[in-house]
């Protein structure tokens, strides 16, 4: 007997209405005329994790704003409700630890897991104000996808409010000057270098960890933009650090790991991470982008630098010297993305980043190095960087007032370890990242194997819908979203007899109110 989950019902009515609202024109819900298409290329397009900034309009009144002085207040947001289908445990809410899909020879691999929530409810508050000839914006964005009490859902759901982003932008002449809390500069864009949120490629998706392979982050940073003309920028942006390895990367013995961002619990005594992890400098991100129409069709190319450093620390109670070693190492990566307009509203989608020592941009997927102790155990510590990269590959296309979304990403990790000369036994005796089982010359076993968490490659394929049921420019609009995700993860070394890999089938469905 097949068994139908509640989720799929749910998906299966949620494709019913999108056939239903796909057979009527966008105009006759909102009374209004058919919309022109614009110039840009993101005008047709909009992600559904960060709508459109509002531009408020002084004769028209709409979006609603409030004038203080010179400057234009206009707040935001939207009030939603999402129902989440897992065949397996992930356990991780909304967003979706892709680096940590369960197998399915473990309890959390066998059970699947159902939930509603509201934490993707959104408030924002935008202002305008100009000062002489330079144009002032400023905009700050909070959702409830915090950290949460451990009994958030037993009797009440307590979620708890975040800062998403927090910045202030200066445009004058061809400069624009952004500082604050925004998305990196290595986060694709749809258009242009520009920090608004709809021209920002994040995908269309539900999941708030967007997909596997997406490069991206949102930190405090300052960045510049020259505009060579409207089509032609180039940026830099400066931007926070951190030294990051994840908790699946094992240490030498001497190593103290609070050197490091492991992305462990506060409250291991082992954790690093934080404001605790010294970091040597800021990230640096150069990024070059251009804009061009090609028979009267959108097409957008960018290609980013990346800079990052590694620092680590040998203390005299390990080399037994009068003075401690540091291991420096600059580390970087590459990225080129485009978003081309085939056809009418039909945008094919390209993302790829490769690099040494850039892993947390993939999402905090997998290290960006790896320590160790090479020779003897008074020797001192080096950091070894690990070669990491990813892709997305896809297309949205927008038929009448529905985006339909079809997306593969994936991700890449490379393997890199070495013999602990401080071992005490066989499960110490390696340490790094992606290590199986490894004997020394005279056949004796050092190495059972590295756990299943040292992934390899981690690949998702993503259906996603986006439809305006309902939009009105003085109420809002109602929106319906789905999204159906189908991930694999491949560890480096798994013990004989266990699954190759872990695999999770993902429902999303969500029902939105966009505040006007």
């Amino acid at each position: 007997m097949t068994r139908i989950s509640v989720p799929s019902l749910l998906t299966l009515f949620a494709a019913s209405l999108l056939l239903v609202a796909a057979a009527i024109p966008a105009h006759a819900l909102t009374g209004a005329s058919p919309a022109q298409p614009t110039a840009t290329a993101s005008a047709n397009i909009s992600s559904n994790q960060d709508a459109a900034l509002p531009n408020p309009d002084k004769d028209s009144g709409a979006p609603l704003f409030i004038k203080i002085g010179h400057a234009k207040f206009t707040p935001g947001g939207w009030v939603d409700f999402t129902s989440i289908y897992r065949t397996v445990d992930v356990g991780s809410g909304l967003g979706t630890s892709f680096g940590a899909i369960p197998f399915n020879n473990t309890t959390a691999g066998g059970l699947s897991e159902t939930r509603f929530s509201a934490q993707s409810s959104r408030i924002s508050l935008r202002a305008d104000e100009s000062v002489g000839k330079t144009a002032v914006f400023g905009y700050a964005e909070a959702d409830f996808n915090g950290y949460q009490p451990q009994n958030a859902f037993v009797s009440t759901n307590s979620d708890t409010l975040r800062l998403r982003v927090y910045f202030l932008n200066l445009s004058r002449g061809k400069w624009d000057l952004l500082g604050g809390q925004s998305w990196s500069l290595l986060t694709p864009n749809r258009i242009g270098l520009s920090p608004f949120l709809n021209e920002i490629y994040n995908t269309i998706h539900l999941d708030t960890n967007y997909t596997a392979g997406l490069t991206y982050a949102r930190q405090p940073l300052i960045r510049a933009v020259y505009h060579f003309t409207p089509n032609i920028h180039l940026g830099i942006s400066v931007e926070n650090p951190e030294q990051y390895t994840g908790s699946a990367v094992t240490f030498p013995a001497l190593f103290s790991n609070t050197e490091v961002d492991t992305n462990s619990s506060p409250t291991s005594s082992s954790a690093g991470g934080n404001t605790t992890t010294p970091n040597l400098h800021p990230d640096v991100i150069v990024k070059f982008a251009a804009d061009k129409k090609v028979f009267g069709h959108n097409y957008h190319i960018e290609s980013a630098g990346l800079l990052t450093a590694i620092a680590i620390d040998t203390p005299t109670t390990v080399t037994a010297r009068g003075y401690t070693t540091k291991d420096e190492r600059e580390a970087g990566g590459v990225s080129v993305n485009g978003n081309f307009e085939l056809f009418k509203n039909f945008h094919l989608i390209e993302n790829a980043f490769w690099s040494d020592g850039g892993g947390r941009y993939i999402g905090g997927l997998g290290p960006s190095f790896v320590v160790a102790q090479l020779g003897s155990k008074t020797a001192p510590f080096t950091a070894q960087v690990i070669h990491s990269g990813s892709g997305i590959g896809g297309f949205e296309w927008l038929l009448g007032k529905t985006t339909f979304s079809l997306t593969y990403s994936g991700v890449y990790f490379q393997r890199r370890y070495s013999v602990d000369p401080d071992a005490t036994s066989v499960s110490n005796s390696v340490v790094g990242y992606g290590y199986g089982k490894l004997y020394n010359s005279s056949g004796t076993l050092i190495s059972s194997g590295s756990a299943n968490t040292n992934n390899r490659a981690i690949q998702e394929g993503t259906f996603a819908t986006q439809t305006t049921l309902w939009k009105s420019p003085s109420y809002g609009a109602l929106q319906l979203l789905t999204q159906g995700s189908y991930v694999t993860r491949a560890p480096w070394f798994v013990a004989a007899g266990a699954p190759k890999n872990a695999h999770a089938y993902m429902e999303y469905l969500n029902i939105r109110y966009v505040l006007p």
